[in-house]
């Protein structure tokens, strides 16, 4: 007796991704879909097009630590309001000594902060990107640097790693059914 094929109204019938087989796959792409959108809505600065670079007047500067140990540094310009703070990993790095040395409260600097950032939100401070003595010729460090570091990271790597996992498994499911249906034809 030989068996009838699959009927199809002409249109190729492909399994739902919910089903069982698929929920691995469609998961991870969920997963990696929910970093992407999390990432895009609590990124700062997204590129150095954000960055605005300015100069300014240094009237004082502060790089204290706080009574719980963490670095609290930050600069203020005679031109803004604002206090300008170094965010973590411009702290780590930033030599206070050879700041105080080369630069004195009166001395022209350059800063590079974000337009994306809400002065009001952050209680009257600005995060600080760049810092740069162009009198001087000194740079401290660089605001592409700074965008670079902080949009570089584990997040990206989870990101593109449970998309990337999620199509191949939902790919590598779709062809095990083919075969597993071309198969079932031919018997």
């Amino acid at each position: 007796m030989s068996r009838r094929g699959r009927r199809t109204l002409g249109v190729p019938t492909f399994p739902m991704p919910i089903s069982g087989r698929f929920l691995p796959a469609t998961i991870l792409i969920i997963l990696g879909l929910a970093l992407l959108i999390f990432k895009s809505f609590t990124q700062e600065v997204r590129g150095e097009q954000d960055l605005v670079a300015t100069e300014g007047t240094l009237s004082n500067y502060s790089f204290k630590k706080t009574p719980e140990g963490e670095k609290d540094y930050g600069i203020w310009l005679r031109e803004f309001s604002e206090r300008f703070e170094l965010a973590g990993p411009q702290e780590t790095s930033f030599d206070t000594a050879a700041f105080r040395a080369q630069v004195k409260p009166g001395d022209k600097v350059r800063v590079e902060y974000s337009t994306r950032e809400d002065v009001i939100e952050t209680g009257g401070t600005r995060k600080l990107y760049g810092l740069a003595a162009p009198a001087k010729n000194l740079s401290f460090f660089v605001g592409s640097e700074s965008v670079a570091k902080q949009n570089s990271g584990g997040i990206n790597y989870a990101i593109y790693g449970f998309l990337a996992l999620g199509i191949l498994l939902y790919i590598w499911q779709v062809v095990r059914s083919q075969r597993r249906s071309t198969a079932y034809d031919e018997e």
